[in-house]
């Protein structure tokens, strides 16, 4: 073989061995291309998640200070769990339906109190939440917030702060909707429901 025939067929050879080199680099850039799209899509998803997840348990909540406020038992009772349980000033209340029972004679007594004041408009309360921490793990969630409540219970009507404190939730979806599993109510002006010295929004 002639010099300029060697000269070729190492020519070629290089040339196939570049073009080999090129696709394996080719094939590891787009390997790498599909773990970063992977690793990102799964990271949109989780945060989509997340806000959804938040804002389907921030309407529930909104729906439950609606429920209290206007004291409608079936509405009030819709954002419990059936085996949901209800700490607050009345006791523990466990289960929806005595829930509801709650709500009903709750609304009752504001009916009796009204109604031994006929020269006065009805009154009024209206609670408020805020400061809302959520922490969500798959199909449970903990929650906690601060709360106080507006009411206008007195001769004038004058509106004041009635009461204020600080609400520990457990939630627990069931059937795809988030629902109030555990809700209990701290009241800093009741002997007994006061908040401890520990953060509780860890």
């Amino acid at each position: 073989m002639s010099p300029h025939g060697l000269r070729c067929a190492c020519s070629s050879t290089r040339k196939r061995r570049g073009y080999r080199m090129h696709r394996a680099f080719a094939g590891i850039l787009a390997a790498i291309a599909c773990i970063a799209l992977g690793w990102a899509a799964s990271q949109a998803f989780q945060g989509r998640s997340y806000a959804d997840d938040r804002a389907e348990i921030d309407e529930l909540f909104a729906r439950y200070l609606f429920a209290l406020d206007w004291q409608d038992p079936g509405m009030y009772g819709s954002v419990f769990a059936p085996d949901g349980v209800l700490v607050w000033a009345g006791g523990t209340v466990n289960g929806r339906e005595a829930i509801v029972e709650e709500i009903r004679n709750a609304r009752a007594a504001d009916q009796r109190a009204n109604e031994s004041q006929p020269g006065l408009r009805p009154f009024r309360r209206r609670h408020f939440i805020s400061n809302f921490v959520l922490r969500i793990d798959g199909d449970r969630a903990t929650a906690r917030s601060l709360w106080f409540e507006f009411n206008n219970d007195g001769p004038d009507r004058r509106p004041y702060v009635g009461a204020y404190g600080h609400l520990e939730d457990e939630l627990r979806r069931v059937d795809g909707k988030w629902l109030i599993a555990r809700h209990q109510v701290f009241n800093e002006q009741r002997e007994g429901m006061t908040a401890g010295d520990t953060n509780p929004a860890w």
